[in-house]
């Protein structure tokens, strides 16, 4: 007996599966056979062919249209009995009905609802036939099976009934059944199984899958599939089964589906050894052909029609295939000559067509119709015939594809949706939940159908959620929203919700409330998050200053309610901080900041609160305290806490701290008020030596006064500025025709300055800091500072009275006359025509936060430039980021005018501030200046020299050039030339400079 495999549908023929007959009688029917075993194969109705002889009628054949029909290969089809397509609501009656007239060897024609291998359902008409041999023996059953249309009512009323049958059905399998566990044990077998190894069913139960030492292919198989995400999957196995006389060779077909969400798995064995003789096949294909209802049939080679089943005489009314031919053949039924052309010149050159056309009947009656057309070929590939199958679809295509349209959009919407979709019923049971539940909440979806949603909510909103749902159950089909509420997590956590809830108890394809909540968690947490860094200082995580602020606002607010509560505040500032971050390096400076932190909170009561205000400065703020001694213990302590040794780096660093004392009075309404005073007593604890505390009186207003008397002595060097230098017009207005420091430009109707012979005592002096280009190490620009030449103190760094101009508005005045001196400095150097490389000299000057909000600042920029005469394009203006982000819209337009005169912008300090990346690609910006606290802490191994690259990048990708401030070290440029950062500023070129020595080192033009 010859055997073959029928995976190869192109090549596989009927009659190849045996021997039909001498050779005499082979060659006179193989053309005939040839072609009806091609009509088999290409009909669209599925067709099986089962062993009658065989324990529970095993498949040894179907065709292609069986394959589609049930999605199912053939691979997985060959060795089982067709009860596989039998779903948990097939009609146990009619499935009994078909069991009886298989043992009465007779036929039977039903409707039976089954299953697809996706897991559809789908009605088919079956017309099941024996096949008897000379001798009347009933030898193989044809079944035949028609896809009917799915919207039946009558059959699927039918077809709800058996679920509690299934058990009888998988025992009664002669295949192999076995139920097995996660743990790779058997829950149990069937019958089938048991005999086969010769045990009793109860023997297998709690065993391990290999105890039987059968096939380690099969123990690999079960070990995969529950180690993959696949719910069913069917492979062949090669097996050892016990018999009588020792073990034998088996090949299985095995299929495998996983229930109980994942935890075990039902698998079902064929046994597909033996391949039925291929002369059987030949009689059941005339018969399986005869019983296709569709229309099929045959031409030969050239064309002519020789053959035409029952259901092909029926459909085109044409009763014998004489008569069609007669009547031209197949090419007489084409509604459309060019489509028969196609059809016909296809097939003849060896191809196949498919496709829905239109065909006219012998009375001219047009039908819709699946064509399908083939060329039969020999084994050789010669075309011997060309078979055609017709299917009138129209009926069944329109009810399919509008109910396959209505399912995809459901489903898609539901199980792909990102959000949870529950459908409760009037009293808030679970009825349906989508699939993203257990991803989001973690739960089996099993667990939750029938269990009320209330029992998953927080007990702090229910109240609110009770509201809402009995709002829903009174307004049906109208949407009402649930705000953010907690659900609990199979894990124990709490999850937080949103929600929309819709009364669709009326409708009847819902019949439920639909309730669609949107997971929210991440976003809180995002939220909370963004709270805590708002009020938290990101380095040492201690609370910041509108968190402090805040707290010393529910402190006064305690003592106004309680005359007797006390409170005091701590201000701490490490002395000689800045040494330790110079020598060492910001990134000790960090840790140290962060160790200090730690300190503090371990002097802390249980109440207290400790705060970095930024820097070095650190508030304490002390709750409930009897009186000052209470607050000077804790000072000491605190004191000794950060006065011990540390090692950051491996080195020891040894760091104290001033302090100083405020304790709340009457007098004091406002946080600012205290946090003011308890600052006046810590720089009273410096001023005496540092390493102590001072406790607030009334004569450190002394200090106070002095300050004061600075501001006063600084308001009067400006009003002298202003006196001196009226000839740059600093308040805007016009100079007098006489006046003997300018004479009038014809040309601009206004007074033309005198800068090479009109020199005047100042108490300000401008100094100018170089700006090295870092490709050619030539010097191509400074920044201008202003320092203050004080009558008694002589010259004053402007970190004593910068901040002050600034708050005074005495910024104004200063800030241009600082301008106005750098014009006129750029206008005589290029007047000396020094070597300053291709581009023209530029000099940057600072533009404070008060004169970049001024609304007059834009004319005073243009007076200067007008009457100074200097090329804009040789001025760049320098603006800190924290004074471009206060105001967005309003930097904009400011910053787009500057720009428009032709100056150059820069964004000073960049990196300090808070929002730059959001709104930098809005402004018209030319230069970036890093921060001198990043390029500081690069070290020679180039430790966060990737944060300086990423300026550098960003920049760049935004048109921008880079200027790095603080470039203190050879390694330092180095580093910053090899990430393309174009220029640098800082103490390894030159300190800042007066006019003088600026100018003899531009006469020098140094190389770096």
């Amino acid at each position: 007996m010859k055997v073959r495999l029928m995976g190869d549908r192109e090549n596989q023929s009927i009659s190849n599966l045996g021997e039909v007959g001498g050779a005499g009688d082979r060659h006179s029917a193989s053309e005939a056979l040839w072609l009806r075993d091609r009509a088999l194969a290409a009909t669209s109705s599925g067709i099986v062919i089962a062993d009658a002889n065989a324990p529970d009628c095993p498949i040894i054949y179907c065709n292609p249209a069986f394959e589609r029909m049930t999605g199912y290969c053939a691979s997985e089809i060959l060795g089982r009995n067709c009860r596989f397509l039998q779903g948990p609501d097939t009609d146990r009656t009619t499935v009994a009905k078909i069991r009886e007239a298989l043992r009465q060897g007779r036929e039977i024609q039903t409707t039976i609802k089954n299953y697809r291998k996706d897991g559809t359902p789908f009605w088919t008409k079956l017309s099941l036939s024996p096949v008897r041999d000379n001798n009347a023996n009933v030898t193989h059953f044809v079944g035949v099976q028609s896809d009917l249309s799915e919207g039946i009512s009558e059959v699927q009323e039918t077809l709800q009934q058996a679920n509690d049958q299934l058990q009888t059905i998988l025992e009664a399998v002669p295949g192999t059944v076995s139920w097995i566990s996660s743990d790779l044990r058997y829950l149990g077998v069937n019958q089938h199984l048991a005999k086969l190894h010769g045990l009793p069913q109860s023997a297998f139960v709690g065993q391990d899958i290999g105890f039987l030492a059968a096939s380690s292919d099969f123990n690999s198989f079960v070990v995969e599939f529950f180690a993959g995400d696949a719910t069913e999957t069917v492979k062949e196995l090669s097996a050892l089964v016990k018999t009588d006389g020792g073990q034998s060779a088996g090949y299985y077909l095995i299929v495998a589906k996983k229930y109980d969400q994942g935890k075990a798995a039902c698998l079902v064995g064929i046994d597909i050894t033996e391949r039925k003789q291929a002369e059987e096949a030949l009689v059941l294909t005339r018969k399986a052909v005869e019983s296709s209802s569709d229309a099929i049939g045959i031409s030969d080679a050239n064309g002519t029609h020789i053959y035409q089943n029952q259901a092909f005489s029926q459909l085109f009314e044409w009763e014998t295939a004489e008569e069609f031919k007669l009547a031209g053949g197949i090419s007489a039924v084409f509604a459309d000559p060019a489509v028969a052309r196609e059809v016909l010149d296809t097939i003849a050159q060896g191809y196949s067509w498919s496709g829905e056309i239109t065909n006219r009947t012998k009375s001219g009656q047009i039908l819709q119709v699946l064509l399908r057309a083939d060329a039969i070929k020999d084994r050789t590939g010669k075309i011997v015939g060309l078979i055609y199958m017709n299917t009138d679809i129209t009926e069944r295509k329109r009810t399919e594809q509008e109910l396959r349209q209505s399912e995809k959009r459901f489903r898609s919407l539901i199980e792909n949706a990102r959000d949870i979709i529950v459908i409760l019923d009037e009293k808030g049971f679970c009825r349906y939940v989508s699939p993203s539940q257990e991803r989001i909440l973690g739960y089996p979806t099993a667990e939750l159908l029938g269990r009320s949603v209330f029992d998953l909510i927080h007990s702090d909103e229910l109240p609110m959620v009770n509201q809402v749902f009995k709002g829903v159950i009174q307004m049906p089909k109208v949407s009402l929203g649930l705000a953010e509420y907690r659900v609990q997590h199979k894990d124990g956590s709490w999850c937080v919700l949103e929600a929309v809830a819709t009364n669709l108890l009326d409708e009847p394809s819902v019949r439920g409330i639909v309730v669609n909540c949107h997971d929210v968690t991440e976003r809180k947490v995002a939220e909370d998050q963004l709270l805590h860094d708002a009020l938290h200082d990101a380095l040492t995580e201690l609370p910041n200053r509108a968190l402090l602020t805040d707290r010393l606002g529910q402190a006064f607010a305690r003592a106004q309610r309680h005359p007797s509560y006390q409170f005091a505040v701590l201000f701490l500032d490490l002395d000689r901080f800045k040494v330790i971050n110079d020598s060492q390096g910001h990134r000790t400076g960090d840790r140290l900041l962060v160790a200090v932190a730690r300190r503090l909170l371990t002097c802390l009561r249980p109440g207290d609160t400790a705060a970095r205000l930024g820097g070095d400065e650190f508030v304490i703020l002390l709750e409930e305290i009897n009186g000052v001694d209470e607050a000077i213990a804790q000072a000491k302590e605190i004191l000794k806490a950060i006065e011990r040794p540390l090692y950051l780096e491996g080195n020891k660093v040894l760091i104290t701290a001033s302090i100083g004392i405020a304790l709340n009075t009457e007098k004091y309404q406002w946080p600012g008020d205290i946090l003011r005073d308890a600052d006046i007593a810590m720089y009273r604890a410096k001023a005496l030596g540092k390493a102590r505390y001072e406790v607030f009186t009334s004569s450190m207003h002394t200090r106070a006064v002095a300050l004061m008397n600075l501001e006063n002595d600084l308001r009067e060097s400006v009003e002298e500025l202003n006196l001196k230098y009226s000839i740059v017009n600093l308040a805007g207005g016009a100079v007098e025709e006489n006046s003997p420091q300018g004479e009038i430009d014809p040309k601009l109707d206004r007074p033309k300055l005198q800068l090479d012979t009109f020199k005047l005592e100042c108490p300000f002096t401008v100094y100018y800091q170089p700006i090295v280009c870092l490709k050619t190490g030539s010097v191509i620009g400074f920044e201008s500072l202003v320092r203050w030449m004080h009558p008694e103190r002589g010259l004053v760094s402007p970190m004593e009275f910068i901040a002050m101009a600034e708050e005074t508005g005495l910024i104004m005045p200063l800030g241009l006359w600082v301008l106005n001196e750098s014009c006129r400095q750029i206008i005589k150097w290029q007047s000396l025509n020094l070597p300053v490389g291709n581009s023209p000299l530029t000099v940057a000057v600072n533009l404070s936060g008060r004169q970049f909000s001024e609304p007059d600042s834009i004319e005073q920029i243009k007076q200067v430039l007008l009457e100074t005469g200097v090329d804009a394009r040789c001025l760049k203006l320098e603006i800190t980021e924290t004074v471009v982000m206060e105001d967005g819209e309003a930097a904009a337009a400011m910053l787009s005018q500057l720009r428009d005169l032709g100056i150059e912008l820069c964004i000073d300090d960049f990196g300090t501030g808070y929002s730059s990346l959001s709104y930098l690609h809005k402004f018209p910006i030319n230069i970036l200046k890093v921060d001198r606290s990043f390029v500081s802490r690069v070290g020679e191994t180039g430790e966060n020299l990737e944060i300086v690259r990423a300026i550098v990048m960003l920049a760049r990708s935004l048109g921008m050039e880079v200027v790095a401030e603080g470039v203190e070290t050879a390694v330092q440029l180095a580093q910053m030339r090899a990430i393309g950062c174009e220029y640098g500023q800082g103490y390894f070129f030159s300190k800042p400079l007066d006019s003088e020595a600026a100018t003899a080192l531009l006469r020098r033009s140094p190389k770096w």
